[in-house]
């Protein structure tokens, strides 16, 4: 067993892992993905909030080749709702990431696994 050290605990000092990723998602007829691209974020100078925007470059977006499980969740109706749709893909290059669509702002986000 390893002896306590004594630091005090810093918990403030704790980063999140695998936090999600806005994306920018290209659906097919039926709402499903079909590309994923990742958003650049841009500081407004006026408000310091981040905005989003979509990259220009064409040949970033990465094509999906395969759908695994699909689901929803939804939770928090009492506090602040949540409402997600998830969907689970392999992209062109083997990346497996699930993405998910937050139904409350029609945003979509990535999350590597």
């Amino acid at each position: 067993m390893v002896p306590h050290s004594r630091t005090p605990v810093r918990a403030h000092r704790l980063r999140p892992l695998n936090q999600p990723r806005p994306v920018a998602v290209q659906l097919n007829d039926r709402e499903l993905p079909i590309a994923v691209s990742p958003e650049l974020g841009v500081r407004d100078s006026e408000s310091g909030l981040q905005v989003k925007t979509r990259t220009p470059n064409p040949e970033l977006p990465a094509p999906v080749v395969f759908i695994g499980e699909i689901w929803r969740v939804d939770d928090e109706w009492w506090r602040q709702p949540i409402s997600r749709r998830y969907i689970e893909v392999i992209l062109s290059g083997g990346r497996h990431v699930v993405l998910y669509q937050d139904l409350n702002t029609g945003e979509w986000f990535e999350q590597s696994i």
